[in-house]
């Protein structure tokens, strides 16, 4: 399925986000753990040339365990450095306070250090930012585009951060890049076929999960087609409407809510050996 969604809103942000990058030391890339360099904005990437950044890669309690892993071997000891996080699990934070503090040496002013946290909507800027200031500084929401303008944090451990809006390549590589987008919860809702999506979901699950499906959902998804699966799984829930008819927004909006919140399985969508 074909998704674009680049609002005006976006671009003005992204403007504003690289002029910001000039005053920064540092800047902290996020993606999502699921979707390991998919998940990265490779335009704002380009555009910090030779400003000093690194990457994390958040909300693991959602992927795939042993996938992250092997993301984990195959990073070790590369440039830019590149993590894996979680807040809701502090998983990775101390490991990047101790490379900031690593960092900070490397400067020779007396002064705070200035980052800025930068991303896709919806990988955990904010939540990454609270947890890493240990308070509760910038705001969080599980939907892309809460947070709406740019904002200096004061950090107690001598840095400055920056809370910045998501913001999403003008166009997608790929159609596939812009649909697992969309399924982890990276564009917003509103524009999109809830329904496609909802095929779309199935259709990785047959690929990469199907005991995750057929436990989730009690169907069978060997040589079945995605519309036929997601029949039965709307059956099977009881989302029906009067005179018997099966209410299709409610299961779709059902199977990409629990698929983006993780209530599926942990699950990770690209591995080191997809790499080219």
């Amino acid at each position: 399925m074909e998704i674009q969604w680049y609002p005006g809103h976006m671009a003005k942000a992204e403007r504003q986000i690289r002029e910001q990058a000039s005053k920064a030391d540092v800047i902290i890339v996020l993606g999502d753990a699921r979707a390991v360099g998919v998940s990265l904005n490779d335009d704002f990437i380009k555009s910090l040339g030779k400003r000093k950044y690194i990457v994390a890669y958040n909300k693991t309690t959602l992927a795939d365990d042993g996938i992250t892993e092997s993301w984990e071997k195959y990073y070790n000891n590369k440039d830019p450095r590149v993590f894996f996080t979680d807040c809701s699990a502090r998983r990775g934070i101390a490991q990047i306070k101790s490379y900031l503090k690593e960092i900070r040496k490397t400067f020779k002013f007396d002064r705070e250090l200035r980052m800025i946290v930068a991303g896709i909507p919806n990988v955990g800027k904010s939540m990454f930012i609270n947890t890493l200031l240990g308070k509760l500084s910038a705001k969080t929401g599980n939907t892309p585009g809460v947070t709406r303008g740019s904002n200096w944090i004061k950090g107690s451990e001598d840095y400055y951060l920056l809370d910045t809006p998501g913001v999403l390549p003008p166009k997608f590589a790929t159609a596939e890049e812009g649909a697992l987008l969309a399924s982890i919860g990276c564009v917003k809702e509103e524009i999109l076929d809830k329904q496609k999506l909802a095929y779309y979901i199935i259709d990785l699950l047959k690929k990469h999960y199907p005991d995750l499906l057929a436990a989730r959902y009690k169907v069978d998804p060997s040589d079945r087609a995605s519309a036929e699966l997601f029949e039965e799984i709307c059956i099977n829930r009881r989302f029906i409407l009067s005179g018997e008819r099966i209410d299709y927004a409610r299961g779709a909006n059902c199977i990409i809510d629990e698929f983006k919140n993780g209530k599926i399985g942990k699950m990770s969508f690209i591995s080191p050996g997809d790499m080219k």
